[in-house]
C-alpha cells in the first residue's frame, strides 16, 4: 500500500488487546495533520456515545444517525472503535471469532452514514490473545473460570476468515490488517499507513497506564471460585495483593503441546491472510514495517 492520501472514510475495528488504546491516545496530537490531509478524526468515547452505543444497541433516532457532510463530500471520517464488531465479552464463540463482526460494521456503517475506504484490523497470536482478552473481561463482567471463557475450538481460531467477511461486507474498501507482535515502537509508523500521512505527523507520547493481571491474580482468583461465587470486590483485593509487574509471571493458562497447536494455527492463518492477500490485488492488505520480516 503507497503511503498517498485517499478517498472514503477510515472505520478501524480493532481487534481489542492489538494496541489499540494506546494507538487511539496519539491520534488527538495528529488532529491538525489529519484536518490538513481532509480527515476529521472523530474521538471515541464521542463516536460511541452518539452512534455506535445506539446504533448497535438499537436506540438511535433517525436524524441523529447519519455524520454530517458537506456538499462536496468532505472532510472523510476516521473512525476507531474496537467495540463495534463485539464488546469484548462477546468476542468468542464456538463457531468464530468476532462471529457477528462483519454484520455490526456493516450495520453502523450504514445508519451513520460512513463510506469506507479502508477498513483496518489489529490481529495478535492466539497463544498470547486468549489470556490478555479473557483478563479484559474479568475488568468488567462476573467472575467466570478461564475454561468456560475459551469457548471456541482450535479450529474455529481464524483472523482469516474474520478478514474475508469483512472484505464481503464492504466490497469497495481495503481491508488493511497489521500484527501486534509487530507494533510496539513503530506505532506511529502504523498510523502513517493507515491514514497515508507522514510518521511524525504522529508524535509518540507516554501509554496510559492499564491494570494488569498476574498468573497469581489468576490463580488466586480461580480458587476463590471453586469455594464459592466471585464478587467484584474479590477481583479487586487479587489485583491488588499479586500485582501485574515486571517481576511477575503474566497469566498464561498453556501447557507445552497446547503452546504449540495455537503457534501453529496462527501460522497456518498467517499463510492463509498472505494467500487472500495475493489473491485479492491488494485489496487486502498486511503490513510490514520497515526492519521486520515479510
Amino acid at each position: 500500500m503507497s503511503n498517498q492520501i485517499f478517498s472514503g472514510d477510515i472505520l478501524w475495528l480493532g481487534a481489542h488487546k492489538t494496541g489499540t488504546t494506546y494507538l487511539q491516545s496519539l491520534l488527538p496530537h495528529a488532529r491538525s495533520a489529519l484536518a490538513r490531509s481532509g480527515t476529521l478524526y472523530v474521538g471515541l468515547e464521542a463516536f460511541r456515545g452518539l452512534y455506535s452505543n445506539p446504533i448497535l444497541n438499537g436506540t438511535a433516532s433517525t436524524a441523529a444517525r447519519a455524520l454530517p457532510r458537506s456538499t462536496s463530500g468532505t472532510p472523510r471520517y476516521l473512525i476507531f472503535d474496537e467495540n463495534i464488531p463485539a464488546l469484548v465479552q462477546d468476542v468468542l464463540s464456538r463457531h468464530a471469532l468476532y462471529p457477528e463482526g462483519a454484520e455490526r460494521a456493516l450495520h453502523l456503517a450504514r445508519q451513520a452514514g460512513i463510506h469506507p475506504g479502508r477498513i483496518v484490523l489489529g490481529i495478535r497470536s492466539f497463544d498470547s490473545y486468549l489470556p490478555s482478552l479473557y483478563c479484559e473481561v474479568l475488568k468488567s463482567m462476573p467472575f467466570l473460570p478461564f475454561s468456560d471463557f475459551n469457548r471456541t475450538p482450535l479450529i474455529a481460531l481464524s483472523w482469516c476468515e474474520l478478514i474475508e467477511r469483512l472484505a464481503a461486507a464492504f466490497p469497495r474498501a481495503q481491508v488493511c490488517v497489521y500484527r501486534a507482535e509487530d507494533l510496539k515502537g513503530r506505532e506511529s509508523d502504523l498510523l502513517a499507513w493507515v491514514t497515508g500521512l507522514a510518521p511524525q505527523d504522529f508524535p509518540t507520547t507516554p501509554g496510559p497506564t492499564r491494570e494488569g493481571f498476574s498468573q497469581d491474580a489468576i490463580d488466586a482468583l480461580h480458587d476463590l471460585h471453586r469455594k464459592g461465587p466471585v464478587i467484584r470486590q474479590d477481583v479487586t483485593r487479587c489485583l491488588k495483593n499479586h500485582p501485574r509487574s515486571p517481576d511477575s509471571a503474566p497469566f498464561r493458562p498453556w501447557d507445552a503441546n497446547r503452546q504449540r497447536d495455537l503457534d501453529l494455527a496462527y501460522a497456518l492463518d498467517l499463510e492463509r491472510i498472505d494467500a487472500l492477500t495475493k489473491a485479492t490485488a491488494g485489496r487486502v492488505t498486511l503490513w510490514h514495517p520497515t526492519g521486520s520480516a515479510a
